[in-house]
């Protein structure tokens, strides 16, 4: 029995990039299903050199008639197909199987805990809470979608912190705690403990997140800052934290102006970490209370339906989202032309007949059949 249960679909969860990390995407990158690859195995690229004498390109004459040809349209190559249909057909399944899996993953991507905080990439973290003007509605919102993040993906690292920016600093533990079942519920217990306040100093942010770096475990430090950023409070966050001893992630909650937005995407660039946001829909929920339970298996949370929303605009799109998107399309893309491989080579090679092709040590056997 696990000791927390999970509420992610897609299980590979993005991690932080290590070596062993980026050698394994590398690995990805290099077996996947890339028309280039899939031609490779399907046929042999059909040689042109470049003859001193002539002065020109010369491309080979051995196969001409002999293959179906196909010609690709991103750079004029042409590649001479020997493989059966059904072995191209295989190559369309497998395709298929990882356009679904594309589509699985952007799913996982753009929905619960990840579209409200994005994707937690780091072992260590702290977050640092910064309700801002919140009134008190929009204050249990924050508090539904921070148990979210907590049980859904805080449960996946190994060590954790939450830290409040108000007048007076309020720190859940000390210093970063491991991750346990027990952990997790007392920092949600904690966070619903909290009480609503009136918008803290201009330093009260800058000195949250300096005592969140201050931690020597910490792999980088989250500001969830809720509604817009007063500038006094801007200009001493750009002056504190840019060159800070770890990354420091910014999300946007509820952000009003686009200036907040755009300002504190160039904080998390100028802190060496990434940016997020997210735009709640305005109905906010009318009961109150912690978004958690216990179902005798682990944590779920109660309200992941409730706090819904979107990215804002001027927010851009998710690098994360983005990547996989683009993926997609290549596999749309490659899907297209290794169907019309299949279509083409259905048609006959001349009017007189089909030239069938086979390798046996070496030899080639020409097999013409008459119509």
């Amino acid at each position: 029995m696990p000791l927390i249960q999970s509420t992610d679909k897609i299980p590979k969860i993005t991690t932080r990039p290590t070596k062993r990390n980026q050698k394994r995407r590398k690995g990805d990158r290099q077996n996947k299903l890339s028309l280039s690859q899939i031609l490779s195995q399907i046929g042999f690229q059909h040689r042109k050199d470049y003859v001193t004498t002539l002065g020109k390109l010369v491309a080979s004459r051995y196969a001409d008639g002999l293959f179906p040809q196909y010609k690709r349209a991103q750079d004029g190559s042409v590649y001479n197909l020997t493989a059966k249909k059904e072995l191209i057909l295989h190559f369309v399944d497998c395709l298929m199987g990882a356009i679904e899996l594309y589509k699985q993953r952007m799913e996982w991507l753009t929905s619960e805990s990840r579209q409200i905080f994005g994707v937690i990439q780091e072992r260590c973290i702290v977050i640092v809470l910064d309700f801002g003007t919140a009134g008190p509605a929009e204050f249990d919102l924050c508090r539904d979608a921070l148990s979210m993040v907590l049980v859904e993906q805080v449960t996946q690292i190994a060590k954790f912190n939450l830290i409040r920016a108000a007048p007076h600093l309020m720190k859940w533990q000390q210093k970063s705690t491991p991750v346990s079942e027990h952990t997790v519920t007392s920092a949600v217990t904690w966070l619903w403990k909290l009480d609503h306040m009136t918008a803290a100093s201009h330093t009260s942010s800058a000195e949250a997140l300096l005592e969140a770096m201050s931690d020597d475990a910490v792999e980088a430090v989250y500001y969830f800052a809720v509604g817009d950023v007063p500038v006094d409070t801007k200009q001493l966050l750009l002056e504190k934290v840019s060159d800070g001893p770890c990354p420091v992630n910014t999300v946007s909650f509820n952000a009003r102006e686009d200036e907040t937005i755009i300002f504190l995407k160039e904080l998390s660039c100028l802190a060496s970490g990434r940016f997020h946001a997210f735009a709640e829909k305005n109905d906010y929920r009318d009961a109150t209370g912690p978004a958690l339970k216990e179902d005798g298996k682990g944590l779920l949370a109660l309200n992941s339906r409730k706090v819904k929303g979107r990215m804002p605009l001027v927010a851009g799109v998710r690098e994360d989202v983005f990547l996989i998107w683009k993926e997609l399309e290549e596999a749309r893309s490659t899907v297209r032309q290794v169907q019309k491989i299949i279509s083409e080579s259905d048609q006959p090679a001349s009017q007189d007949g089909i030239i069938y092709v086979s390798f046996k040590r070496n030899m080639i056997y020409l097999l013409f059949c008459a119509c």
